[in-house]
């Protein structure tokens, strides 16, 4: 007999097999430290590669440079985000995070102030130039209209000083043709072809109001000419006119008039009259600098002309004079040093340029109390959640060095994922210590002993360090494991462990009672327990293999995990356990001892023994009962919903969940995780100056389309770059600079291979609703009907991706598993317990009332979950309770059942055998049943929505099942059942190997003790 042979083993080696268990938890050691590096925290990052959100995020990755799903984003709220409070911050924090050597996996970082500062400095490059052409002109003009009276002026001075001091009208009229011949040839050599005969007609007029402005029968002196009315004042009055004057002669204030009735062009003749008002030819003294050759009044004129020419508001006048200041041909870096100081000088409502609307939106809310900080990281490197402490260490930095305290928030999926990592860590620092202590208190009362509880909670220690030593192995080479690995998996081990090891010391204790010897107490405890134990742990290991092989990752990671641990747990429980035994003996119960108990008093019963009388009067009351509660729960079961809210499981105390919730609140829900087609296309759609137009409105066509499906609020795309619709099939009408800003807006939407777009709808809901799924699902059947109505799309392939739609394969994966798990746990347990109990109809009763505890639970946690805690029922809960309690709920009814078995083979009758084990095993059912209960229901005080779910579902499971199901329901079923417990086919019982008759007379003899039966 195999259990007799282990025994003898277990007795024979019992130093030896301590000595390897510890060994094997130091080789573990290695590996344990190193299991978060094979942990994943996104449920959908365990698509199966081959579904169509997959293939999407691959092209994502490799073709577009808008990266989806990996953006880190920080999040600012207050009252308005645009003054300079957030200005300060956001500037700082971009600094802080590139100048940080640790955050080198950034690969970009965007707020509103880098796009303001992008335009400020293409701004200050355009309006420099625009500056500098326009000084060009005006100084072009100055010098024709000023610049020609003022060579006529100094050439007449040089005559005027050369005569003599007395002169007549006449000879005055003399000079005016002697500085005639000599000035036109010299206006001629600086004037431009194109307007010599504009500025000939103008001078003509200057030379006759020039004579004009002196008397024939006058007489001068050169005194009067030169200082008295100067040339220069003489040629003022004539081109400008004299203030002083209350009616101006007709030869004065020339220039204004002439340029106003010339055939000029409006833009040319706006600037000659513009000049001709403002500047002077004499300016002495001067309130303004409004000379025509002077470069303070020519910078004046300039930067005023700018600002009314483009309609810029006068309060921009500094700024437009600053970029004057940086001369014709400023250098990049004195550009930059400008736009620096500009952006941080100015606020979001003072800066000379401002971005679309529709680029402003994606950053700051429509109420102004949020602002968003995008933080791209590289697809290659370190994992970015491993980043997210630190950027938030920098972000209180940036705020500190900023002089701020705002509201902040570090959230996007490498904050999910890290605040998820945290949180698992402290559930299990949480957890794990209560789970312990209530283990310790439960197990001490129940064998009346301080030292007891530390024998199972030690091989169950040691076990769990070397089974997350086989966790890691499978992280690095088989799949990736699913962050609830690391708080279920020890509890499950815990849990089931703690009933094996209390199975076998419990059997252990009943036997010394009994007057047994230690060695023959392991022998017989290992021979009758280690049959309960080794069916209980083989249906959990069947039932948690079955998501072993489930084709949805997350289901594989934690059915391989926990089968695993399961499995060490086991072999820790039948060997390290009873090795144990040998090795202390009796001393493990200290202060206590195990003689032999005292008789109860004459027909008193314990209450175990009145609940077996119960069922034995009242059997079917209990069926009755059993099943009008099994209908309502299943009709609950059935009709209640279940949520995919990944979001709902992180707590709203975690940052990255209450960054994400002020995000929605001030952008919406779908704004910034987007569903996107990627589509692939057989042409070409762009080049470095030129679009495929008939491409592009195939593209254009599936975008308005897209557009048009209930639930989608906006679209994003090669055609729609900010979301609304750009003129693309002008492309070829348009100038180069034009054509080139096109194809940059278009861009981030277009493929590096030059032949896949991307189209961006933003759905109205959040992203993990049934209402994005019942979209995306519209979206992926819109695809069809477009390729049917497009020749283009038709050649083409077109793969809907994004958030939600990796959840809804997701969910498309894990349906089709569910029923074929549901189908293979229950067929598999089935096998197993017929192999292991030689019996058809235990097994099949066995599961029946399991999935009726099951269905009662789900119905409370339903009813619980949607009453108190506001939550529907987590998607994977369901699976995941039936996986969990098919084989931790077995136990009892096996140790029960296995029991009963025990006693028909001592010749006890059918009834005799089933309250006989009740009374026997209803206080050590009910002790495991509180430790494994104890154990998983530590889970509710995670933050984690589904740890709560599952901790309470197998709490109620386990309390029903340990309490009432195997004390009242089971044995009613088995009583009424009588002989058909144990009948199968002869195949099966044939195939059995039947206890002999010594093997069963040496189990069977019991020594002559005072015990009574049933003790």
């Amino acid at each position: 007999m195999f259990f007799e042979r282990l025994s003898g083993t277990v007795i024979r080696h019992s130093r030896a097999i301590f000595i390897l268990w510890i060994v094997a938890l130091g080789a573990s050691v290695p590996a344990l430290l190193q299991v978060q590096n094979v942990i994943v925290y996104s449920e959908t990052s365990f698509n199966p590669k081959n579904s169509e959100s997959s293939m999407a995020h691959d092209l994502v990755s490799k073709e577009f440079q808008i990266s989806q799903g990996e953006s880190g984003l920080v999040v600012i709220t207050g009252e308005d985000v645009r003054g300079v409070d957030a200005r300060n911050f956001a500037i700082t924090l971009n600094r802080t995070l590139q100048e940080d050597p640790e955050l080198s996996n950034i690969s970009n970082i965007t707020n509103i102030y880098d796009i303001y500062f992008k335009q400020i400095l293409g701004y200050t490059s355009v309006v420099n130039s625009q500056l500098y052409k326009s000084e060009n002109a005006t100084a072009l003009v100055a010098s024709l209209e000023y610049g020609t009276a003022s060579i006529y002026a100094d050439q007449w001075s040089k005559i005027v000083s050369q005569g003599p001091f007395h002169v007549s009208g006449t000879q005055v009229a003399q000079y005016n043709q002697k500085a005639n011949a000599s000035s036109w040839p010299l206006i001629t050599s600086q004037v431009p072809k194109t307007f010599l005969p504009l500025i000939k007609n103008y001078y003509n007029l200057f030379y006759q109001s020039w004579n004009e402005s002196f008397d024939a029968s006058s007489q001068y002196n050169v005194y009067q000419l030169m200082i008295q009315g100067s040339p220069l004042l003489r040629a003022q009055n004539v081109t400008k006119g004299n203030p002083a004057l209350q009616n101006q002669p007709s030869y004065y204030n020339i220039t204004s008039r002439y340029f106003e009735s010339s055939p000029l062009d409006p833009q040319s003749k706006s600037l000659f009259v513009s000049v001709a008002k403002y500047f002077n030819l004499y300016c002495f003294p001067c309130s303004y600098p409004d000379y025509w050759n002077d470069a303070t009044g020519l910078r004046a004129f300039t930067v005023s002309s700018f600002l009314n020419i483009t309609g810029t508001n006068s309060s921009q006048y500094g700024t437009i004079g600053e970029i004057y200041d940086l001369g014709p041909s400023p250098s990049f870096a004195s550009v930059s040093k400008l736009a620096t100081r500009i952006l941080h000088e100015g606020s979001v409502s003072s800066y000379p340029v401002q971005p679309s609307r529709d680029v402003y939106d994606q950053f700051v809310s429509a109420d102004n109390n949020t602002m968003l900080v995008i933080l791209d990281f590289k697809n290659s490197g370190p994992d970015p959640r491993n980043n997210i402490q630190q950027i938030r260490d920098e972000v209180a930095v940036a705020n500190r060095l900023s002089g701020q305290n705002l509201a902040i928030y570090v959230t996007g999926a490498p904050a999910f994922n890290y605040d998820l990592e945290t949180e698992s860590v402290n559930d299990i620092e949480r957890i794990d210590p209560v789970t312990i202590v209530l283990i310790i208190l439960i197990i001490g009362l129940f064998f009346g002993s301080l030292t007891a509880p530390l024998l199972p909670i030690s091989a169950i220690g040691l076990s769990v360090g070397v089974a997350f030593g086989l966790v890691y192995l499978v992280g690095s080479y088989v799949t990736s494991v699913h962050f609830l690995v690391l708080t279920l998996m020890p509890i499950a081990m815990l849990g089931a462990g703690t009933d094996y090891c209390i199975f076998l010391i419990s059997r252990f204790a009943e036997e010394r009672r009994l007057g047994r010897d230690k060695k023959e107490a392991v022998e017989r405890s290992l021979a009758w327990a280690g049959q309960s134990i080794v069916t209980s742990g083989a249906t959990v290991v069947l039932a948690f293999g079955t998501l072993a092989v489930a084709s949805f990752g997350m289901l594989r990671s934690i059915g391989l995990a926990v089968m695993l641990g399961i499995s060490v747990a086991l072999l820790v429980a039948l060997t390290l356990v009873p090795a144990a035994l040998m090795v202390f003996g009796d001393r493990l119960f200290w202060p206590g001892h195990l003689g032999a108990k005292k008789e109860k008093s004459e027909g008193k019963k314990g209450y175990y023994a009145k609940a077996a009388g119960f069922t034995a009067r009242h059997s079917k009351i209990v069926l009755v009962i059993a099943l009008a509660i099994s209908v309502p729960a299943t009709v609950v079961v059935f009709s209640s919903g279940t949520s995919h809210d990944f979001i709902a499981q992180i707590p709203d105390s975690l940052e990255s969940r209450a960054g994400y919730n002020n995000m929605i609140q001030g952008f919406g829900p779908g704004a910034v995780t987007p569903t996107y087609t990627i589509i692939l296309t057989p042409v070409q759609l762009d080049g470095s100056n030129w679009i495929n137009v008939t491409a592009m409105s195939a593209i254009s066509y599936a975008e308005n389309s897209t557009l048009q499906i209930p639930g989608v609020s906006k679209v994003y795309g090669p055609t729609h770059p900010l979301g609304n619709p750009i003129s693309y099939s002008t492309f070829n009408q348009l100038g180069s600079a034009e054509q080139a800003e096109m194809i940059r807006s278009m861009k981030p939407f277009l493929g590096q291979d030059g032949k896949s777009a991307m189209v961006w709808a933003v759905l109205s809901s959040e992203p993990y609703s049934d209402s994005a799924i019942a979209a995306l699902s519209s979206i992926r059947a819109n695809v069809r009907p477009l390729q049917s109505d497009s020749p283009l799309l038709a050649s083409s392939t077109m793969l809907v991706g994004g958030e939600t739609a990796s959840l809804a394969d997701l969910t498309r994966a894990a349906s089709a598993d569910y029923s074929n798990m549901t189908i293979l746990v229950l067929v598999g347990v089935f096998i197993v317990l017929l192999l292991a109990l030689g019996s058809v109809f235990t097994p099949l009763r066995l599961i029946l009332t399991i999935l009726l505890s099951v269905s009662w639970a789900m119905a409370a946690v339903m009813l619980i979950s949607q009453n108190l805690l506001g939550a529907q029922l987590t998607w994977i809960l369901p699976i995941m309770l039936l996986v969990i309690m098919v084989g931790l709920g077995l136990d009892y009814d096996i140790f029960l059942v296995t029991r009963i078995r025990e006693f028909v083979l001592k010749g006890l009758t059918d009834d005799a055998a089933i309250d006989t084990a009740v009374e026997r095993t209803g206080a050590i059912i009910t002790a495991c049943g509180l430790v494994t209960a104890g154990a998983f229901s530590t889970m509710m005080l995670s933050h984690i929505l589904l740890l709560q779910q599952l901790g309470l579902g197998i709490l109620i499971v386990v309390l029903l099942d340990a309490l009432v199901i195997r004390i009242y329901l089971v044995p009613s079923i088995m009583r009424h059942m009588k002989r058909f417990n144990w009948w199968a086919p002869r195949i099966i019982k044939g195939g059995r190997k039947p206890i002999g008759r010594s093997s069963l007379a040496k189990l069977s003899t019991e020594p002559n003790t005072n015990v009574t039966p049933g003790q």
